[in-house]
């Protein structure tokens, strides 16, 4: 029996060994492709790495020699900002001492931007302030919407109330006229419960929106009887406005283009010119000026505004005064 089983499985035994045989051989052959393969991985990884390296480093050293050179462009340009404003500065020193000569020059004119013949610019400057003062008295236009909701608040209120009684009413007839059991009681029941207590809750707000309205409807009622007064005078001062904006523009427009000098107090406030940027807005500015002064007749040879007014005397004047002063801050 054991002779006959060694010759039946021998062969098959064999076979099994040549058969594990080139099986260790193809994975050896494997294994050693793939360690290969991956050497090369690891090769190619290592000589990507070291480049990348490099070129962060270049990259690096780039960022601060252009980092030196904008600290060094930096300073060069504060220094010329520097030079630039120490020039300026004598530039201007050159350019008051040059003005004061001509000004003392035989036969040289300085413009007259105050002149007045006839009081018809300070005329049309005082139709402006009063037409001004009139608008101030007038309510604007956010308190008239605040009465406006005040008003209609009330009214809201009121319907509402109306609204919530009716249903009361409607609810309270279901009721009255149906049995216990019947389906629109049961609706009959909320609808009253609901509209019963919304009603008791409007009605107790009512007397003060009610109060309220009123005030706002006397209000109303004595701001819309100043306007009808005053809407002559304001509509005056607007003309009178534009009147007046027409003809100091175009005094000031001449004396610009003009070879003759600037009053002091102008050229002290303004410059001697209008600058290259906003110079719409160094317009406005200066015809702003020319007004106060024809207005409230101001003839100071230096100061653009003159002396500060009384804020208790003349509160307008005053508030119009400190108005210009921040705005002269921008151009002086």
């Amino acid at each position: 029996m054991s002779d006959y089983s060694t010759e039946d499985y021998g062969p098959r035994i064999e076979a099994l060994k040549r058969s594990h045989a080139t099986f260790e051989r193809n994975t050896d052959y494997a294994l050693s492709n793939v360690q290969s393969k991956l050497e090369d991985v690891e090769s190619s990884v290592d000589q990507l790495d070291a480049r990348e390296r490099r070129h962060f480093e270049s990259l690096e050293a780039d960022l601060q020699e252009a980092k030196e050179t904008a600290e060094a462009r930096s300073d060069e340009l504060e220094e010329s900002i520097s030079s630039t404003d120490a020039g300026m500065e004598r530039l201007g020193r050159r350019v008051t001492a040059l003005e004061r000569h001509l000004r003392q020059a035989e036969g040289a004119v300085v413009v007259d931007l105050d002149a007045d013949r006839g009081g018809k610019l300070r005329g049309l400057g005082l139709a402006v302030e009063e037409g001004l003062a009139a608008e101030a008295e007038l309510l604007t236009p956010h308190q008239r919407n605040l009465i406006h909701y005040s008003i209609s608040h009330h009214q809201q209120a009121r319907q509402a109330l109306t609204g919530h009684r009716a249903t009361v009413r409607q609810a309270a007839a279901v009721l009255a006229s149906t049995a216990a059991g019947d389906p629109r009681r049961k609706k009959a029941e909320e609808d009253f419960t609901t509209a019963a207590k919304a009603a008791q809750e409007t009605q107790g707000r009512l007397g003060n929106l009610a109060k309220k309205a009123k005030n706002a409807e006397e209000q109303r009622a004595t701001d819309d009887a100043r306007r009808a007064r005053s809407a002559a005078v304001i509509e005056a001062g607007q003309r009178a406005h534009t009147q007046l904006r027409v003809r100091l523009r175009s005094r000031l427009s001449d004396a610009l283009s003009g070879a003759d000098l600037l009053p002091v107090w102008f050229s002290t406030a303004l410059g001697p010119m209008a600058p290259s940027r906003d110079a719409e807005e160094w317009l406005e500015t200066a015809l702003d000026v020319l007004a106060y002064r024809v207005t409230y007749q101001v003839t100071d040879p230096v100061l653009a505004l003159g002396s500060t007014p009384s804020e208790g005397s003349a509160p307008r004047r005053a508030a119009r005064f400190n108005e210009l002063a921040r705005d002269l801050r921008a151009w002086g």
